[in-house]
């Protein structure tokens, strides 16, 4: 049977614009088992918005997080299909014109120069030869904050299966807060090296709760899901009993001198979505049902509900900031200015040449995001935060600049906490991976330097209420730290959750 490449180059289309804005109903489910089952209040309370993230974004078309990921595709074709064309290039062509029509983020770049490709290709595509007479086509849309957590082992046989264990549990403990806990884990074991990751990665398509069929793998799985909750590192990294939504174990037979073991960590937006032809038919989706469309229908822009919560003025003063704590929550209302990676690096770049920064930096909070296009009728799309380490060479020299406070996610440099205490500055933590959420705190938007880096571009934003917690205070307290010692301190019959 012959397959046009112009219905690949559709079919794609309409997968990376599905996979972005419809969360995947076994992820929803799993989410709402999660909240059932969370203990921490804060935890819930995360829990909670991620769900009506998700409800959103369903509801007015943007993605359920700005950052829609490098395109990651898993292909299957029957003996018997051929494809009328490049099937690459087809789904190359399709990512970019769903990625322009659904308004998605281009995030993909050459690794050295870092130029943007402008829409979002090439993808990365995975191609397999099956006995079937079907053509199936996975889309994994791959947000690199919770990639760039991965980790490869080559370990000695002689680890077995406890050293494996080991290997994933040290690898979430270390990821922490940076790849927006609950995740789903991929494990892959076997093979060689590349296959190892690949499957890791495969692994990620599996739904959620299905455990393997292989029944060693299965409790191997079960083991790995309760070992990495009984961290304690909870929803956002801020303390829980739910790290992992659910573990997904993939394996191959190996050499005998060789144990590989990858490890690749999804968020909690799980997102993907699937294509299958059979007999002349496309059948496409994201497995999102009629549960969903309830939720939709209760959906709102429902106010950050924390009793508790501080408002915040911004621009706001060195005083204002110091009575703040780690663990406080606050509402901002204001004024930020947005700044990713390379945004960072033109602005060190501007200081080191002497020449003046585009905007003046004093009291000014920078709030690390690179937000999606805007939709019609919208100020912004999808915002949410990144991870903030990456910014963690620059932000010294910022703060000198008299920067007052930072708004990203997860974890700072003991450097950046240091320079933090000596200038009384702060640092706050965004929900990640709520940028459908966190669009709706955004009331205006204007372009005020770099246009040429697209979306690490900066930006003057205008926020009514946008939520965020105190991870360090301007004393050199660090939340992080604070929960994990309070973990530390808990009895053994209290355990780690």
């Amino acid at each position: 049977m012959n397959i046009p490449a112009k219905e690949i180059t559709e079919v794609t289309e309409e997968l990376v614009q599905l996979a972005n804005l419809h969360l995947p109903e076994d992820v929803s489910a799993a989410l709402s088992r999660a909240a059932a089952r969370e203990s921490s209040p804060t935890g819930r309370l995360i829990l909670e918005l991620l769900l009506e993230n998700s409800r959103i974004a369903r509801r007015d078309r943007l993605p359920i997080c700005q950052d829609t990921g490098i395109d990651v595709f898993f292909v299957e074709i029957g003996r018997s299909i051929s494809i009328d064309g490049d099937l690459v290039h087809a789904i190359n062509k399709g990512v970019a014109s769903g990625t322009r029509k659904g308004y998605l983020r281009c995030s993909v770049c050459d690794p050295l120069t870092r130029e943007n490709t402008g829409d979002n290709t090439p993808a990365v595509v995975h191609v397999e030869l099956t006995g079937g007479e079907g053509l199936v086509i996975d889309c994994l849309p791959k947000g690199c904050g919770s990639e760039n957590m991965g980790a490869l082992f080559m370990l000695p046989p002689s680890a077995g299966v406890d050293g494996i264990v080991k290997a994933v549990v040290d690898t979430v403990l270390k990821a922490g807060p940076n790849p927006c806990p609950p995740g789903v884990i991929g494990v892959g074991i076997g093979g060689t090296m590349e296959k190892a990751a690949l499957l890791s990665k495969k692994a990620l398509l599996r739904p959620i709760g299905e455990p393997s069929p292989r029944e060693d793998t299965a409790r191997l799985e079960a083991r790995l899901f309760s070992e990495i909750n009984r961290l304690g590192i909870g929803p956002q990294g801020l303390g829980g009993d739910v790290t992992a939504l659910g573990v997904a174990v993939e394996t191959y037979p190996c050499h005998i001198a060789s144990l590989p073991v990858a490890v690749n960590i999804q968020c909690h937006a799980a997102r993907h979505a699937r294509a299958v032809w059979h007999d002349g038919l496309w059948t496409i989706g994201t497995d999102a049902g009629p549960a969903a469309s309830r939720m939709d229908a209760e959906c709102g822009h429902t106010p950050f509900s924390q009793d508790k919560a501080i408002g915040i003025e911004l621009p706001a003063t060195k005083e204002t900031l110091s009575r703040l704590k780690t663990g406080d929550w606050v509402l901002l209302n204001g004024v930020l200015y947005t700044g990713r990676d390379q945004t960072h690096r033109r602005l060190v770049e501007l200081m080191d040449q002497g020449r003046p920064l585009p905007v003046d930096l004093k009291g000014q909070t920078i709030y690390y995001t690179g937000p999606s296009p805007a939709p019609p009728g919208r100020v912004i799309g999808s915002a949410g935060p990144t991870t903030s380490y990456r910014m963690d060479a620059y932000t010294p020299r910022l703060l000198e600049q008299g920067v007052t406070a930072t708004l990203g996610k997860g974890r700072r440099s003991l450097e950046v906490r240091e320079a933090m205490k000596r200038h009384g500055a702060i640092y706050l933590a965004a929900i990640g991976g709520a940028g459908a959420y966190l669009s709706g705190c955004i009331t205006g938007c204007e372009l005020i330097a770099f246009p040429d880096l697209g979306p690490e571009a900066m930006y003057r934003i205008e926020v009514e209420d946008l939520p965020a917690i105190v991870i360090n205070d301007s004393t050199g307290s660090d939340l992080y730290e604070e929960i994990a010692a309070s973990k530390i301190k808990a009895s053994p019959d209290e355990g780690l959750a």
